[in-house]
């Protein structure tokens, strides 16, 4: 049986906070994210590697409605001010760093590093 993890993450300006997050081979896991209820226009991502080198895995600015670029998917819920990242057919490569991450088109984006592990499934 393979077992989905669900985390929420708070996004607070000027705070950088982190999260472990483990999935199985072949599974999916659902990552929601916070943000702050004054940036719920802004485009908003999900990244991987450290922030200076993070590669794109899905960006968008649409609300309400699901994203999907491969596999992954994003889903802007703006009247609860939290997104939510699924990865599906996890590979024990998809272990690393990414980014949950609010676009600021003045300022630094906004960030929650999330440290993904995926286990062999047997």
């Amino acid at each position: 049986m393979k077992i989905i993890w669900t985390f929420t993450l708070l996004m607070i300006p000027g705070v950088v906070s982190s999260m472990s997050v483990t999935g199985y081979s072949g599974g999916e896991v659902n990552i929601t994210c916070s943000y702050d209820e004054g940036y719920t226009e802004n485009k908003k991502y999900f990244c991987k590697e450290q922030w200076s080198n993070c590669k794109d895995q899905i960006k968008t600015d649409k609300k309400y409605t699901w994203v999907q670029k491969d596999r992954f998917s994003l889903y802007d819920d703006t009247r609860s001010a939290v997104f939510t990242v699924t990865i599906r057919d996890l590979r024990e490569e998809d272990s690393g760093t990414y980014q949950c991450t609010v676009d600021r088109t003045i300022d630094i984006d906004l960030y929650t590093e999330v440290n993904l592990d995926v286990i062999k499934s047997e």
